[in-house]
């Protein structure tokens, strides 16, 4: 599975994103890669799903989620996107 997680740098709420999606995907042998707003391959994700709030976390290329989440809820994120056991 492919995580990817959309934010801005000057932005509190996503390096709290960030903080809980690294230590999720840390205890779940995955790895996130983090995409900055201001980077060319961030804005042409952004341009494509036409999103204008961030954080946001992708699996798979699919947007699941705007915003922070807690562990749980990040978890529940994984297992609907069909990793077996969070």
């Amino acid at each position: 599975m492919r995580a990817e997680l959309l934010v801005t740098r000057n932005s509190s709420a996503c390096r709290k994103a960030e903080i809980i999606w690294q230590s999720i995907c840390d205890k779940n042998n995955l790895t996130l890669k983090v995409l900055d707003d201001a980077s060319p391959e961030g804005r042409r994700v952004l341009t494509r799903l036409a999103l204008n709030a961030l954080p946001a976390i992708l699996l798979d290329g699919r947007l699941v989620a705007v915003g922070v989440q807690t562990e749980g809820q990040a978890l529940d994120l994984l297992s609907a996107a069909g990793m077996s056991d969070p």
